[in-house]
């Protein structure tokens, strides 16, 4: 997983097992490490508490403790690249994935304390615009696409965006950005009951429509049991930074 990714979607689109189907592909890895936000009172990721760095974070004052340590980690692979004259972490450097995982944006980004809601938005921005070179992703869902939760200077920072049935064309065109709906990718025509459906931008070669996997409850939960067993039995060399 070499991109941050946004997914965008109404109630009923297929946005959470869309997300569970992302998170499974990274914790997957034992050497990734996850940090799980989760705005609806950290019922939606509580499968992967196990694994999680400091467990499922649901309130703004955790999530603004879970971005700052990731921005920590951050700085700490950027040092490590200067000292060793590299441009980027890769394989062998003892730095696994740093997965940023948030679930219902808008939980944070629309908090009523001014001061909380910027101090949450800040690390997001700087993991955003600094953390590809350090093996640092985010992957990030909401059920209210509006430029008020998404931010443009937000969004920009997603390369992947996953637009799932939208309930407007401009929800729409905030996730996979301006314009696109008037060129007819347009999220708000997908039908109800087409969970799953989306229009997937990533690259320039445009949006595709197209549908993700599946994952029903018992297999979310073997997933999650899997990826913290993995850790459990040392399946990889664990470097706890």
């Amino acid at each position: 997983m070499g991109v941050h990714v946004l997914i965008g979607g109404t109630p009923e689109s297929g946005k959470s097992v869309s997300l569970h189907s992302l998170i499974a592909g990274a914790m997957l890895d034992p050497a990734t490490q996850g940090v799980f936000i989760d705005g609806k009172h950290g019922v939606e990721l509580a499968a992967w508490e196990k694994v999680a760095h400091g467990g499922i974070r649901s309130d703004i004052d955790s999530a603004i403790d879970g971005l700052d340590w990731a921005r920590a980690q951050m700085d700490e692979r950027y040092g490590y690249l200067a000292a060793c004259g590299a441009r980027k972490i890769t394989r062998g450097m003892g730095f696994g994935l740093l997965a940023v995982v948030i679930d219902e944006l808008a939980t944070f980004t629309l908090h009523p304390d001014k001061k909380k809601r910027e101090a949450f938005l800040l690390p997001l921005h700087e993991l955003g615009a600094r953390g590809r070179a350090a093996a640092v992703r985010i992957i990030a869902a909401t059920q209210k696409p509006g430029s008020d939760v998404v931010p443009t200077y937000i969004r920009d920072l997603f390369d992947t965006r996953w637009a799932l049935r939208c309930s407007t064309r401009e929800a729409s065109d905030t996730v996979l950005g301006s314009g696109w709906a008037a060129r007819g990718v347009d999220a708000s025509t997908i039908p109800l009951g087409a969970a799953g459906v989306g229009y997937l931008l990533a690259g320039s070669a445009g949006p595709v429509r197209q549908k993700g996997f599946y994952l029903s409850d018992g297999q979310l939960s073997d997933l999650a049991a899997y990826a913290a067993e993995l850790r459990a039995t040392n399946a990889v060399h664990w470097i706890d930074r």
